[in-house]
């Protein structure tokens, strides 16, 4: 899986909590207001691009407008994050992730 970006990563999560195809200005509004961004319709938009072309998201023009919807549920996203996580830090050692999650909880 391509990795995403945390700009690309809060527009994707956007995406996720819609079930209808989304435009570009209530996916800036709603990243916007969620997030506290102020980015402008420019920004979202070079997002949605980038989101498209790694195949993460898809763009249909309807009338003027174009209208995204996810690729990769957000499901599969977060199993692969997982897992590039495990692998990455902890050599595929889930135990030993699960282990030292629960010992910082316990600290905290």
């Amino acid at each position: 899986m391509k990795k995403v970006s945390d700009a690309e990563e809060i527009i994707m999560s956007v995406i996720w909590s819609n079930e209808e195809p989304m435009a570009l200005d209530e996916i800036r509004t709603k990243a916007n207001a969620a997030y506290e961004k102020d980015w402008k319709p420019q920004t979202v938009s070079t997002f949605l691009t980038r989101l498209c072309k790694k195949g993460f998201a898809s763009s249909a023009k309807k009338g003027r407008y174009h209208f995204y919807t996810p690729l990769i549920s957000r499901q599969e996203y977060v199993k692969a994050s997982y897992n590039l996580l495990i692998s990455r830090f902890y050599h595929g050692d889930e135990d030993e992730m699960i282990s030292e999650i629960k010992e910082a909880n316990k600290n905290n």
